[in-house]
């Protein structure tokens, strides 16, 4: 459980990060700050959900994407919640590996949509543990 309790103590900090710059008006700056706070926390909300599913449920999970399908019953999440979970991973691997203006802002474009989700799989990790 220590684990998982230090990684929520993390990703709720992250959260509020990007929430904060999300606030922000729209500038490259802020567009850039935004997309690494969203990858920044897309990792330690992985990592919580890993850590919640082998705690919780005694699943093991190796990707972001088997983790969340594998989270959709524990957390209550719906088909289109994980359709968008799949899609910010996919958009994580992208913005990891290619970097574009027109991608940043499409990525950044998405980001709200991201948090939202991000913010609900936090708390029902946080409600069930």
């Amino acid at each position: 459980m220590a684990k998982l309790d230090n990684i929520l103590v993390s990703l709720k900090k992250a959260l509020i990060a990007w929430e904060k710059v999300l606030k922000e008006e729209y500038s490259d700056i802020v567009r850039d700050a935004t997309i690494q706070r969203y990858k920044f926390t897309f990792e330690l909300l992985w990592k919580a959900i890993i850590s919640f599913l082998e705690e919780h449920e005694g699943i093991l999970c190796n990707s972001p994407k088997s983790c969340f399908r594998e989270a959709k019953k524990s957390l209550n999440l719906t088909e289109e919640e994980i359709e968008l979970c799949i899609k910010m991973t996919d958009s994580r691997n992208l913005s990891v590996h290619t970097y574009s203006e027109k991608l940043a802002k499409i990525l950044y474009n998405n980001t709200k949509k991201y948090f939202q989700i991000s913010k609900k799989i936090f708390e029902q990790i946080e409600e069930n543990s």
